[in-house]
């Protein structure tokens, strides 16, 4: 596939994974390609792969459970193992510790045929501890 149809891609899953926290009523913070919403923060890197902060697609808090949430699309397309990729996962579950030990979750949506794939990953790569930080969106709207 294309950058440009890899990027289309994400932007479509993005928009999909908006609309799930819109209907769990989660506060909308910020969405990466705005969307109508402000660009997220850059969220610090505590030492992490490429050392670099991170923006998640999405930034939200859920008032129900009083959590940050933090979503995360992946097309699937070599963008579940990048350095980068990585870096994003530790960054993004390390908030919680930053926070003081409040819990942070990190949904990520992935095409449906690429949830083995991702799971896969998650335990290969991540830590134990975070894997109940973890919710794995499968995409109703991407198959590949």
């Amino acid at each position: 596939m294309s950058d440009r149809l890899d990027g289309e891609k994400h932007d479509e899953l993005v928009a999909e994974l908006l609309e799930i926290f819109k209907q769990q009523d989660f506060e909308i913070l910020g969405v990466s390609g705005g969307l109508g919403y402000p660009r997220p923060t850059p969220l610090f890197n505590d030492g992490y792969g490429d050392q670099e902060d991170k923006t998640p697609d999405i930034y939200a808090y859920d008032g129900k459970r009083k959590v940050y949430i933090i979503g995360e699309a992946k097309t699937g397309a070599k963008d579940f193992e990048t350095d980068h990729a990585l870096t994003q996962y530790n960054v993004y579950l390390d908030q919680a510790y930053q926070r003081g030990g409040g819990k942070i979750y990190l949904y990520i949506i992935v095409p449906a045929l690429k949830v083995p794939e991702f799971n896969s990953l998650i335990t290969h790569y991540l830590h134990r501890e975070y894997w109940g930080n973890i919710v794995l969106v499968s995409s109703k709207k991407w198959n590949e």
